[in-house]
């Protein structure tokens, strides 16, 4: 698939396949995904189908990857789609961290500053 812009991988991604939980910040709608390979300026997401993103568009992902034992690092994260292409999407960090779980989702939540 074709983007507006080219896209250039800055950092060595790692292979970790988590659970991951994608809102689309322009209307709220929340959408289930696995990661593909993650670094510390984007992801790439695997969806079981086709969804309906734009390159551009700026989303939210909550993410819980499981590390040794049942410790879970919660993290979230705020970013851009950068390429589509089938059902994987890659996304570009603008900003996010480490945070509490949410008792009911289990999922990071933003810490208010």
């Amino acid at each position: 698939m074709e983007t507006d812009h080219e896209y250039v991988q800055r950092e060595l991604r790692f292979l970790i396949e988590a659970g991951a939980s994608v809102e689309v910040t322009k209307n709220g709608r929340k959408m289930r995904a696995s990661t593909v390979n993650m670094s510390g300026s984007g992801v790439l997401l695997n969806f079981q189908e086709q969804v309906d993103l734009a390159v551009g568009d700026q989303v939210m992902g909550e993410f819980r990857i499981v590390g040794q034992g049942d410790d879970s690092l919660p993290y979230w994260a705020l970013g851009n789609i950068v390429r589509i292409e089938e059902c994987r999407v890659a996304i570009v960090f603008k900003g996010g961290g480490f945070s509490p779980l949410d008792s009911e989702s289990g999922l990071a939540k933003p810490l208010e500053i």
